[in-house]
């Protein structure tokens, strides 16, 4: 789910109730139990005012409903926002709970981000790519939420005025940018498998009446037809040299604000900066020492560069030549996270069940074209369901694209990718905000900082607790890995805010990072169509592994690194600042 959220019209929401709380110590206690009221009236209305969003979250009430994203429905949300900022400034903040003053402050910057947004920002008017129904639909169509004819009942209502949302969002967009318009050309024409034979099946085997059938199939219709005609008048876009594009850098100015909402964290973009450098500086030292012990093994009596980069890579680059083949990365992903589980489990690291429903899979079209690997987490209202660890398909792929993947996610990376998107990454962070988190408004916002930080976090937490035996290979290419994530910061800074050229992000990923050229590429192409979010995994990371040895040294002997994990994994996705804030008593 993208973190803009968006709001819909006031005309449905009640604010009753809110508008004053008593502050007197006598009034202390009902001045929490008003907001946990005022937070359950607010979250339904906040998805019957985000019905999509609310598909992604499991919350079934509002699943039937599609929201047109007119200018209208754009007002309405800043709106919201400005309204429920009011009212939740109402409440006494110094009276609340310390878990209620956590959610008094996601929901302010929550609030502010949406306005910030949506009249600041405007995304809506140059990224094409944030319209597109294949995801919302393809949820509703694979979850097994209700029977199968209640779930294609469900469709067919939500997808009545596909034709009218997607009108709309072409009206929306005001000199976009090209490769916001590539991106969402590419994945829209990718959201059309998702009303394909598959489903057209589905239809003829429920027990709808033919009524039913031939209401949902022509609402079906409708909606591949609103696509392709999405499709085609962006191209049209694309293709009408008259009309200049926007430049997909936003600007330093834009790119701190963002960075503020998006992160929640102390530090500052530019000191983010300084400190991706000088991590990148750390990561060459620590690689060069294993390179150097692993040259024998690897170059045989070849002459050693004099170069320590290009010492490094030569060794990288002989490792990075055992991989999975095309046909068997899912397969081989599938072991991994099947022997990452009992591995957590063994090491006592969880209260993890391993019967937990978690698959992996072939990443679905309409979610193609940025990552090699994601993970669709658990509904947060649907503690039941399965999370997903999507593996894109490189059997398609030229074989030079495929070879370069791959030997970027060699034998030794694809274990980190595992680690970082499964488990105990993402998807184990999103079993957790689904069924242990006691906070709804802390599972449901989740920060990204913290999503992305605890999968960077876990990656050498494994490590140090035995994954891979200490072997050199893994520990050499830990370091590689990292080095991407403190890159991923000068890579979207740099670009952003330095007006980095692509030369320069190839010369800085290829030299100093070892990355492959599909993976440069990736990377480029990823830094082009989104701002902040590269930044939040070395963010988030540094602020977790400094909570846990704050932790640590407060809890003495009486600290575990399971009850860290299980502590810090009950807060849902927080900002870690606020988590630290209730975690250390000092």
């Amino acid at each position: 789910m993208k973190k803009r959220i968006l709001f819909y019209s006031l005309t449905l929401i009640v604010l009753s109730g809110c508008n004053s709380h008593n502050t007197t110590a006598e009034g202390s206690a009902g001045n929490d139990t008003l907001f946990n009221a005022f937070k359950e009236r607010f979250m339904d209305a906040y998805w019957q005012a985000n019905p999509s969003s609310a598909i992604y979250i499991g919350y079934r009430k509002y699943y039937d409903t599609l929201k047109i994203p007119d200018s209208a429905a754009f007002a309405g949300d800043v709106k919201f926002a400005k309204d429920y900022t009011d009212t939740l400034h109402t409440f006494n903040y110094d009276g609340l709970s310390d878990n209620n003053k956590i959610d008094y402050k996601i929901l302010e910057n929550q609030f502010a981000s949406t306005a910030w947004y949506v009249d600041t920002f405007k995304q809506q008017q140059w990224d094409p790519s944030g319209y597109n129904l294949g995801g919302e639909c393809y949820e509703i169509i694979s979850r097994n939420f209700a029977p199968l004819n209640e779930r294609l009942k469900i469709l067919s209502k939500h997808l009545q005025h596909a034709d009218a949302y997607y009108s709309a969002a072409l009206n929306q967009i005001k000199q976009p940018t090209k490769e916001h318009t590539d991106l969402a050309i590419k994945q829209n024409e990718g959201a059309l498998g998702v009303f394909d034979a598959g489903l057209t099946d589905s239809i003829k085997a429920s027990s709808l009446t033919q009524a039913e059938k031939d209401t949902l199939q022509a609402r079906v219709a409708l909606t591949v037809s609103s696509i392709k005609n999405y499709v085609a008048g962006l191209t049209k876009i694309l293709t009408d040299k008259s009309q200049p594009f926007r430049d997909f850098r936003i600007g330093k100015e834009l790119f701190t604000q963002k960075f503020k909402y998006d992160l929640v964290t102390d530090i500052t973009a530019t000191d983010l900066f300084n400190k991706a450098e000088a991590a990148k500086n750390y990561y060459h030292a620590e690689s060069y020492k294993l390179a150097d012990q692993l040259w024998v093994k690897y170059c045989g009596t070849t002459a050693k560069p004099t170069d320590s980069l290009l010492l490094i890579k030569t060794v990288i680059d002989k490792i990075a030549l055992h991989h999975a083949t095309p046909q068997h990365l899912l397969d081989t992903a599938k072991k991994q996270v099947h022997d990452l589980e009992h591995f957590i489990v063994a090491k006592d690291l969880f209260n993890y069940d391993t019967t937990s429903a978690l698959e992996v899979r072939i990443m679905p079209a309409f979610a193609a074209g940025v990552t090699l690997a994601s993970a669709s987490g658990t509904p947060v209202y649907s503690k039941k369901e399965t999370t997903f660890y999507n593996v894109a398909d490189l059997t398609h792929q030229p074989a030079a694209q495929s070879e370069s993947s791959l030997r970027e996610y060699n034998d030794y990376t694809l274990q980190i990718l595992s680690i970082h998107e499964a488990m105990p990454g993402h998807c184990l962070q999103s079993v957790y905000s689904s069924n242990k988190s006691p906070d709804i408004i802390q599972a449901v916002f989740g920060n990204g900082a913290t999503v992305e930080g605890w999968a960077v976090y876990c990656e050498k937490m494994m490590l140090d607790n035995g994954w891979a035996n200490n072997s050199p290979e893994m520990w050499l290419m830990f370091y590689k890995w990292s080095l991407r994530e403190c890159c991923n910061v000068i890579v979207d800074y740099g670009i952003q805010c330095l007006n980095y050229s692509k030369d320069d992000v190839v010369k800085l990923l290829k030299n100093e990072a070892f990355q492959e050229d599909a993976q440069i590429e990736e990377k480029y192409h990823r830094a082009t169509v989104s701002q902040v979010q590269l930044c939040s995994y070395f963010s988030g990371a540094t602020d977790i592994l400094a909570l846990r040895e704050a932790y640590k040294a407060e809890q003495g002997s009486t600290y575990t690194l399971k009850h860290f994990h299980e502590k810090f994994l009950s807060y849902g996705a927080a900002p870690v600042k606020f988590i630290r804030s209730l975690m250390l008593k000092k």
